[in-house]
C-alpha cells in the first residue's frame, strides 16, 4: 500500500505537467535577438547560485556532421528552484546562442536547482531551429551528480549513447561548474501537430 502510494506521489507531477502542455502547448519559443552569437548568456554575474559553464556541439540527423548556424534557445530556474515566469510565460533565466561553423556553443548561466518541494532533478531546457532545421525541443539536460535522478533516467540517457541527456560536472580551481552536451537534431519538429502555428515548425 505505501509503495503504491509513493508511486502515485511520484506519477502525479507528471500527469500535472503534460495536463499543462495538453492545455496550453509547449513552452514559448521567443525570437533571438539581433547578432546573437555562438557563445550567450542565461544569468548574469550579478545572478544568486553557483557559476556553470555548458558548451556543446550540435549535430545533423546523422549523428557526425557539424550543423553550423542553429539557434538553441536555454531557459532554467533560479537558484530557489523557480522559473519565475512573466506574464508570456517566460523563465526569468534564459538564453540564446547560434552554433558556429562547427555546430559549437557555450551557455553561461548558475546550477539550476529543483522545483520547490519536489524530487525532480534540476535540469536545463533546450528549443532549437534554423540551420534548415525546424523548431524542435531536446531532451532536458541532467546533472549526473544530482541526487534525484532515478534508475529509470540513468536508463533513458544511456540509450541516447553520444546524444546523452544525463552529463558529468567537474569544479575549475575558480569554482566554476563546467558541463558538455551533443544534440542530434531531426528533420521534422516533434511539436505536437494543434501547436504547429509557429512557422519554425515547418
Amino acid at each position: 500500500m505505501f509503495a503504491f502510494a509513493r508511486q502515485l506521489l511520484l506519477v502525479i507531477p507528471l500527469l500535472i505537467a503534460a495536463l499543462a502542455i495538453a492545455q496550453n502547448g509547449p513552452p514559448p519559443t521567443p525570437p533571438a535577438p539581433a547578432g546573437v552569437s555562438s557563445v550567450g548568456m542565461i544569468a548574469p554575474l550579478s545572478e544568486p547560485g553557483e557559476r556553470l559553464v555548458v558548451d556543446g556541439q550540435v549535430f545533423a540527423p546523422d549523428g557526425v556532421t557539424p550543423a553550423s548556424g542553429v539557434i538553441l534557445y536555454a531557459y532554467q530556474t533560479d537558484s530557489s528552484g523557480l522559473y519565475q515566469n512573466d506574464a508570456s510565460h517566460i523563465a526569468r533565466l534564459h538564453g540564446w546562442v547560434k552554433t558556429d561553423a562547427q555546430g559549437r556553443f557555450e551557455f553561461r548561466t548558475i546550477r539550476p536547482a529543483s522545483y520547490p518541494n519536489r524530487s525532480s532533478p534540476a535540469h536545463i531546457h533546450f528549443h532549437v531551429w534554423g540551420g534548415g532545421y525546424p523548431l524542435q525541443w531536446t531532451e532536458e539536460l541532467k546533472f549526473a551528480d544530482d541526487p534525484f535522478l532515478t534508475p529509470h533516467d540513468t536508463a533513458d540517457s544511456r540509450v541516447l549513447g553520444d546524444f546523452a541527456n544525463i552529463r558529468p560536472v567537474t569544479r575549475s580551481a575558480d569554482r566554476v561548474w563546467h558541463c558538455t552536451v551533443r544534440f542530434r537534431l531531426s528533420k521534422q519538429t516533434n511539436y505536437p501537430a494543434p501547436y504547429r502555428d509557429d512557422p519554425r515548425t515547418r
